[in-house]
């Protein structure tokens, strides 16, 4: 029958052209498997009704010996499947397409809902989400994991409600009272997308090339189940590790991390190795994945949870069994070698590493990863640090003889979606309550963390309240407990109340992230502002030493001035002296000019001095140049500073023979002399 019904999916994907495997599913499953009654149900709906519902048109004749081809002629025909908001594509398609296209709500089909169309703006991407008003909030986001590569829990939509009103992901659309067509945004403030300088990165290289903490890679992944190929193109930061690629696939396909099967990786790597890291190429790699049927073999309890499970007339659910029966079951698991910390023991990290290795045998190796050192250093590691790197952290209080211990450990704690949502969002540190010591040990750590309240209440905890999952955020310097999980909840609650108190400690950080980023950009301002002070003092400081430097210079160079001026007025006014004293001795030996009516020879000299003034004096023929000389010396002309000049011809007559007389020297009768300074 199986065989048969795989047959019958294939069929009617070929047909109708629909790629969403739970849709398909469940049209055939509404029609009992009949292929005929399915593609027919497809072609009758019709338009809308008054109240907004789809219902079907009147289904025309389907005689049986009608085959596949003319079903798939009518099926294409343009309109048909628009008229219920899905839109057809070819079966060549790959689901790699869906990024572009619509996409399918894969919970029932139920064909008195109402279809409503979404067009979710994502920055230069629109995408078309097409549900049936039965569906939640949070199917719309996982639409747009599945087609993005976003998070779930990155995630913001606006424009769904247009009045004030409380929306999260449990939210059923028909309580929202939409319209037939909406458009949202899509925000994603915790996500960033820095832009890669593609002109320094080529086609396959690898990761060595140094642009690793801005680059992003798109994972072209094909999952292969059975005959059946799914292809998902996803991107994913270089930061992120291989475990974080396994566990989207987990989110999107079901299978297991643990039962994932890998081709396409560039080596064999581990989970906790970084993209970067793989030698992946870039901007793009194409990677395949299966679902592996040998994992490790189950412990004896999940044997007997699987051998429940295949029963039709057991119950799944925790809330199925009573006290009594989980304290039955504890009683059936073999005897606890050894506590999950023993007494005795001191440092707090060889106790948590005892924890975890004992934890792991109890319950096997999909466990959170409790966090190995102190209270402090957990407390250090996810509340003690920038905001932005903020985690929330949970203490996993455990207690032996309660009879929840088990039941909470092996089905909600080590749950995968458990584990993957704490190991993403969460540090988890445990600890054993199970021994009065260690209880007093915890105790008094509590006190000095989380205050002498919360510790009393913790103090207060029976062994019925326990185990316990304490969670606990940060506010104004101090540490609160927001949350206490205990051992009596069921798998959903729990999930619940652990992405509330998530998103309650986020919402937190975040205004703490823009109180840090306030308190950065101050101390940045101030810093720059301090800075410019000293460039500033600095730059006065050198102009103010340049200008004492060049100052003194100034001031040494009119001291130098100064002192020169001195000297030389002082040599000048010695040579004056002298020079008088030489003109008053030589005036004695000037021969006296003759009268005027003496009868001898006599010549008549005009001096023109450099003062413009002219000197008459007369002289006999017969006196000598160096009377002449003696004469102009005795009035301060001395000849090492003058020379005489006769007007015609022009000569110099200061230096002749100074014996020689004035007849001799054609200075007679008369003649015009000039002094010119030498």
């Amino acid at each position: 029958m199986a065989e048969s019904r795989d047959q019958v999916l294939i069929d009617f994907q070929a047909v109708t052209g629909i790629e969403d495997f739970d849709l398909c599913t469940n049209i055939l499953t509404q029609h009992d498997w009949n292929l005929e009654q399915a593609v027919n149900s497809i072609m009758g709906f019709g338009p809308s009704d008054a109240g907004g519902g789809y219902i079907p048109d009147e289904i025309g004749p389907s005689p049986a010996e009608e085959n596949i081809d003319e079903q798939t002629a009518s099926l294409n025909t343009p309109g048909l499947m628009e008229k219920m908001g899905v839109h057809l594509r070819p079966s060549d398609h790959g689901a790699s397409d869906m990024a572009s296209g619509p996409s399918y709500s894969s919970s029932p089909l139920n064909f008195t809902s109402r279809m409503i169309c979404f067009n979710v703006e994502y920055r230069d991407k629109n995408i078309n989400v097409v549900l049936p008003d039965t569906e939640t909030v949070g199917r719309i986001k996982d639409v747009l994991e599945s087609e993005l590569g976003i998070p779930r829990d990155k995630q913001e939509l606006k424009g769904l409600v247009k009045r004030k009103r409380n929306v999260d992901d449990t939210t059923v659309l028909k309580d929202l009272h939409l319209p037939k067509e909406n458009t949202l945004y899509l925000l994603t403030p915790q996500i960033t997308n820095p832009t890669v300088n593609k002109a320094h990165v080529q086609e396959g290289e690898g990761t060595s090339q140094g642009l690793e903490g801005d680059r992003e890679y798109l994972l072209k992944i094909t999952f292969r189940n059975d005959s059946k190929y799914r292809n998902f193109s996803l991107k994913f930061n270089c930061q992120k590790t291989v475990k974080d690629v396994k566990q989207s696939l987990q989110t999107l396909t079901e299978v297991p991390v643990r039962q994932q099967a890998w081709t396409g990786w560039p080596r064999t790597v581990s989970d906790q190795e970084k993209l970067f890291a793989c030698g992946l190429n870039y901007p793009s790699h194409d990677l395949e994945m299966s679902k592996s049927e040998s994992v490790a073999e189950p412990k004896k309890q999940d044997v007997e949870e699987m051998e429940a499970e295949t029963d039709e007339d057991d119950a799944t659910c925790l809330d199925s069994f009573d006290d009594d029966d989980l304290f039955s079951q504890e009683l059936a698991l073999p005897r606890r070698v050894e506590p999950l910390i023993p007494d005795g023991i001191n440092n707090e990290k060889t106790a948590l590493e005892h924890f975890a290795k004992e934890f792991a045998n109890r319950y096997g190796p999909c466990h959170p990863h409790f966090f190995i050192g102190s209270l402090d250093d957990a407390i250090q590691e996810s509340l003690v640090v920038k905001a932005s790197k903020r985690k929330l952290l949970a203490v996993y209080l455990h207690h032996d003889n309660s009879i929840f211990s088990n039941v909470f450990c092996s089905q909600l704690l080590c749950d995968e979606a458990i584990v993957n949502y704490l190991s993403v969002h969460v540090v988890t540190w445990a600890w054993d309550l199970t021994s009065t010591e260690n209880t007093a040990k915890f105790l008094q750590v509590a006190t000095r963390h989380f205050g002498s309240v919360a510790a009393s209440q913790m103090r207060s905890y029976s062994t019925d309240q326990l185990p316990s999952l304490l969670l606990i955020s940060r506010s104004k310097a101090t540490n609160e407990v927001i949350d206490v999980i205990q051992g009596h909840v069921t798998l959903d609650e729990m999930m619940i109340r652990l992405m509330h108190a998530v998103e309650v400690f986020q919402g937190q950080r975040e205004s703490d992230i823009n109180e840090e980023k306030e308190r950065e950009n101050r101390e940045r301002i101030k810093q720059e502002q301090d800075a410019a002070y000293m460039e500033s003092l600095a730059a006065d400081r050198k102009k103010a030493e340049a200008q004492k430097v060049e100052d003194d210079k100034r001031r040494e160079e009119q001291q130098r001035l100064i002192a020169e001026q001195e000297r030389n007025f002082k040599e000048k006014e010695e040579a004056e002296r002298m020079k008088e004293a030489i003109s008053k001795s030589i005036a004695t030996t000037v021969p006296e000019e003759p009268h005027e009516m003496c009868t001898e020879r006599v010549t008549c000299l005009r001096f023109r001095v450099p003062r413009g003034e002219i000197i008459i004096r007369r002289f006999f023929v017969e006196n000598s140049l160096r009377d002449l000389l003696n004469f102009l010396t005795s009035k301060g002309f001395h000849t090492e500073d003058y020379k005489v000049i006769t007007t015609f011809p022009r000569r110099d007559i200061s230096g002749l023979d100074p014996s020689s007389t004035l007849e001799a020297l054609n200075l007679y009768p008369q003649e015009t002399l000039i002094l010119e300074e030498r």
